[in-house]
C-alpha cells in the first residue's frame, strides 16, 4: 500500500501540535488511526468521537475508542446530542443536515479547546467518487462536484488517494478491530443506493473509472483555485477601493462593525465581469456566507441575485439562507 501517513503529517504538523482526529469507529477511520498510532505523532493525538444516539451500537463504538485510547495513553474527547428534539425544533432540516451541524460545532470547540486550527477526517477516493455523483445529481456548482480536497479551512483529509478496497484489505489481513454502520446499506438512503447500484456499474465502461474520475477532479480543483484567486483578487481590490472613496469612507467605518456586512463591491465593477466571474462571485460569497458549502444555491439564485444587483431600487436587502446582501446606491454590501 503506497500510503504515508508520518510524511502527511510532517507536511501539515508542528512536532509538538496536537493531531485532532474524528472518528467513528468505521474501517476508514480505524484505519487511520491505527496508522498514525504507528508514527511518533502519537504522543499528540487527540481522537474526536460524536455520538449520534442513532443506534444502539453506538454506545459501544464509544466505549471501544474510549478504552482504546486509555490503553494508548491518548487524548480522548466525546460529544453527543438529542436528535429527536432536534428534528421537532427544525421540521424543515433533514437527518444528514442537523447531524453535519451538530458534527461541525462540535470540531470547532475541540478546536478551540486544544488551541488548534487543523482537524483530520477519514475520507477517502469512494467517497469523494460517491459525493461527486450524489452532487451532480443535485446540480452542484463547481465547489460541490470537487466536493472533498486534502486540505479545506480545518479539515485535512489524509486518504482521498486510496481506494475503499485497499483500506478494508489492510484492517482485514491484519486483524484490527472496526465497526460497520448497518444503515450504511440501506439503499433507501441516496448515497447508498449511489454507491451500491450506480457506481458497480461503471467498472462494465472502464476498470480504471476511479483514478481517471480522481484525475478530472483534479483538473475541476485547478479551475476552481484559478477562479477563486481571480475573485478573490477582484473583492480585495474593491474593498480597498471603497475605503479610498471619499463618498463611501464614513458609510464603510459605520457597516464594518455591523456583523451582517464585511465586505463590499462596486455594481459597475460587478457589471463589467464576464458572466462567468459574475456567477463564480456569487458562488464564492454564499459558499463563505454559508458554513462552506454551497447547498440550496441553484441557478436560478444566482440569476435572482444578478437581477438584485441591478434593481433601480436602493436600500434593498435580498437574502438566501446565510448569504445577506445590502444595496447602497452604487455599492453592494454582504
Amino acid at each position: 500500500m503506497n500510503f504515508n501517513i508520518e510524511q502527511f503529517l510532517t507536511k501539515y504538523y508542528k512536532e509538538n501540535e496536537p493531531v485532532i482526529i474524528w472518528c467513528s469507529a468505521g474501517p476508514d477511520s480505524m484505519f487511520l488511526l491505527y496508522k498514525i498510532l504507528e508514527t511518533k505523532y502519537k504522543k499528540n493525538l487527540v481522537v474526536c468521537y460524536f455520538n449520534h444516539k442513532t443506534r444502539p451500537e453506538t454506545d459501544i463504538e464509544e466505549k471501544f475508542l474510549e478504552e482504546l485510547c486509555k490503553k494508548e495513553n491518548i487524548a480522548f474527547e466525546t460529544a453527543s446530542t438529542d436528535f429527536e428534539k432536534l428534528k421537532q425544533l427544525y421540521p424543515s432540516k433533514s437527518f444528514e443536515e442537523l447531524a453535519r451541524e451538530k458534527r461541525y460545532q462540535f470540531f470547532d470547540a475541540i478546536l478551540w479547546i486544544y488551541k488548534s486550527n487543523k482537524i483530520i477526517l477519514a475520507h477517502h477516493l469512494d467517497d469523494k467518487i460517491e459525493t461527486f455523483f450524489f452532487n451532480l445529481a443535485r446540480g452542484s456548482k463547481l465547489t460541490g462536484l470537487i466536493n472533498m480536497t486534502e486540505k479545506s479551512w480545518a479539515i485535512l483529509r489524509p486518504l482521498l488517494n486510496l481506494e475503499k478496497a485497499k483500506i478494508q484489505e489492510y484492517l482485514d489481513k491484519n486483524n484490527l478491530k472496526y465497526f460497520i454502520d448497518q444503515t450504511n446499506f440501506d439503499t433507501e438512503i441516496t448515497r447508498n443506493y449511489i454507491r451500491a447500484e450506480i457506481i458497480p456499474k461503471f467498472y462494465k465502461v472502464n476498470s480504471n473509472f476511479k483514478q481517471n474520475i480522481a484525475n478530472t477532479l483534479k483538473q475541476f480543483e485547478d479551475i476552481k483555485y484559478f477562479l477563486d484567486n481571480e475573485i478573490k483578487e477582484f473583492l480585495n481590490y474593491q474593498n480597498e477601493k471603497i475605503k479610498n472613496t471619499t463618498k463611501y469612507a464614513k458609510i464603510y467605518e459605520i457597516f464594518i462593525q455591523v456583523d451582517w456586512y464585511k465586505w463590499w463591491f462596486f455594481i459597475k465593477d460587478f457589471n463589467n465581469l464576464k458572466e462567468l466571474l459574475q456567477k463564480e462571485l456569487i458562488r464564492y460569497i454564499y459558499y463563505i456566507s454559508n458554513n462552506r458549502s454551497t447547498i440550496w444555491l441553484s441557478e436560478a439564485n444566482i440569476s435572482e441575485i444578478i437581477k438584485f444587483i441591478n434593481w433601480k431600487n436602493n436600500k434593498t436587502i435580498k437574502e438566501i439562507k446565510w448569504l445577506r446582501m445590502f444595496k447602497e446606491n452604487e455599492i453592494i454590501l454582504y
